[in-house]
């Protein structure tokens, strides 16, 4: 089955859980490869199967190349150990209805597929770019939509999960989407995260080499008094594959000297530090 008709189909069956993003509508059919809503608005399926939602272009600061090294470290298992953290918080992983907001190239999505997520899975992404490289990868893993969290094309209370790692957070629609009993799960850096790499670039630079995630933290907290949090702590052996495909797709190398950039190519780290706090609460009352 070509990749448009199993996205048409995918449709056919879970149309349940989008909204018009225009009228916020239901949409009450998929004419051909095209869903639309009670108001007559079409959104068709692209040839790789995604469906692109935006009512106007998306900005994004991530490009082919950073998004191609995100896939290719994350391939080395990079981001594994917080993601098998992420996944122990999922209950009932076979058939729990999973939303990725700002899913990037869907290797987080794909690994968490492979380890037992065998649900209903949609990941979105702001970046066109982005959405094109998880359909070319991962079609099977999950629906892949472009969309945007401020004008949220899914329904309510239409997840049970939704993952929210390393991206923006819109606490009213994601209480709007999730199911009553759903819960949140949102990965955020903290202090220590990449610190090899900050020192590294930014040596005469203390304010962009520390690095503080509270008020994100203290933010959740606000929301979700109950929330509960987990330190994910782990360090990486590099090669210089992977350092390189790391200072690609980080935005710390963004802001660097052209000397550090050139310092750090010269002498390429052996090993970095992952360091996240995980916070994970159920839908606010």
């Amino acid at each position: 089955m070509k990749k448009i008709e199993a996205g048409s189909l995918y449709l056919k069956q879970h149309r349940n859980l989008f909204q018009c993003p225009i009228c916020k509508g239901k949409f009450e059919t998929v004419e051909g490869h095209s869903l639309v809503c009670a108001n007559g608005h079409h959104f068709d399926v692209s040839k790789k199967g995604t469906l692109h939602l935006l009512m106007k272009g998306g900005q994004n600061e991530y490009g082919k190349e950073m998004l191609s090294s995100r896939k290719n470290l994350a391939d080395t298992g990079f981001f594994h150990p917080l993601l098998d953290a992420v996944y122990a918080h999922i209950d009932k992983p076979e058939t729990a209805a999973v939303l990725d907001v700002g899913c990037g190239e869907g290797s987080h999505l794909h690994y968490l597929t492979e380890k037992g997520l065998k649900g209903t899975k949609i990941g979105f992404d702001i970046s066109k770019d982005a959405i094109q490289l998880a359909a070319s990868n991962f079609f099977p893993d999950a629906f892949w939509c472009v969309a945007d969290l401020a004008h949220s094309p899914f329904a309510e209370s239409a997840f049970d999960v939704i993952l929210n790692i390393f991206s923006p957070s819109q606490y009213q629609e994601f209480d709007r989407v999730l199911k009553p009993d759903g819960k949140v799960i949102k990965v955020v850096p903290n202090a220590q995260y990449l610190i090899e790499l900050r020192e590294q670039l930014y040596a005469l630079d203390t304010t962009k080499r520390e690095y503080d995630n509270q008020q994100v933290v203290d933010r959740f907290y606000d929301i979700y008094p109950d929330a509960v949090s987990e330190e994910v702590i782990y360090t990486v052996d590099l090669d210089a594959k992977s350092y390189g495909w790391l200072m690609e797709m980080t935005p710390l190398s963004w802001g660097a000297s052209e000397e550090s950039l050139a310092n750090a190519s010269a002498n390429p780290l052996n090993s970095v530090t992952v360091a996240v706090t995980l916070l994970v609460a159920s839908k606010a009352v």
